[in-house]
């Protein structure tokens, strides 16, 4: 079975709310099995399409995992902290390709 690679690209508007949501999200990643390859704001090279300020890559045995990790319990905890004023967001799964 594929890993699945989790994909935030994140337009922090307010850092101090949105660290609420990452101080519960980070931890629960791990303990939900994901491996964490990225998840700063710094080092992040634009090369095309809108420039964002932080970007999120987590490794998931299985696209299942992923998706069961999303609709948690644990995770809609750290959701709530999440809306428009705090910042923009886009989320993707993708199956890895072996």
């Amino acid at each position: 079975m594929p890993k699945a690679y989790w994909v935030g690209m994140v337009d922090v508007k307010n850092q101090d709310e949105y660290k609420k949501y990452a101080d519960l999200a980070g931890p629960a990643l791990l303990k939900a099995g994901a491996r964490i390859l990225s998840r700063g704001g710094g080092g992040i090279k634009n090369l095309e399409g809108k420039m964002i300020n932080r970007l999120v890559i987590a490794e998931f045995p299985s696209l299942k995992d992923a998706e069961k990790f999303y609709n948690s319990d644990e995770y809609a905890g750290a959701l709530k902290y999440l809306n428009s004023e705090v910042c923009d967001r886009s989320l993707n799964i993708a199956e890895g390709v072996d």
